[in-house]
């Protein structure tokens, strides 16, 4: 459609932030935009990644979100992140309650694989805001 606007994922409120490879890039702005008016509050980061090296702006993510972010690699093993893919388990640690957003964007099938899971978990559709790159 003419005149759409293409990547560009809404903040809505608090909420899980899972991002897949460059799918982390529409976030690091949200981000950025939040430092920027002291409203980081208690976002939480899901970023799932083949290896350690494959993630993209890890050190300034970490300064940025401290504890709240979630490194998760699937060809590596590496003290500090969790091992394999983002599972239905892992999601549910990260929930504050039912009410919490959830942001998503990655490759497709990370993305209907991890949608597959909010629906297992009950997360209202109108709690989730995604986009495919």
């Amino acid at each position: 459609m003419l005149g759409e606007v293409f990547g560009n994922i809404q903040y809505k409120n608090e909420g899980v932030f899972i991002a897949g490879g460059a799918g982390i890039t529409p976030f690091i702005t949200i981000f950025k935009d939040l430092k920027a008016k002291n409203k980081l509050g208690n976002n939480k980061l899901i970023f799932a990644n083949k290896t350690y090296n494959d993630i993209i702006e890890r050190d300034f993510l970490e300064s940025l979100l401290g504890k709240n972010i979630m490194n998760i690699l699937s060809e590596e093993k590496k003290e500090g992140c969790e091992y394999g893919y983002i599972t239905k388990e892992l999601i549910k640690k990260h929930i504050e309650n039912n009410n919490s957003y959830f942001y998503l964007c990655g490759p497709p099938p990370m993305m209907d694989a991890v949608l597959n899971q909010f629906n297992a978990l009950g997360i209202k559709e109108s709690h989730i805001i995604k986009e495919p790159f």
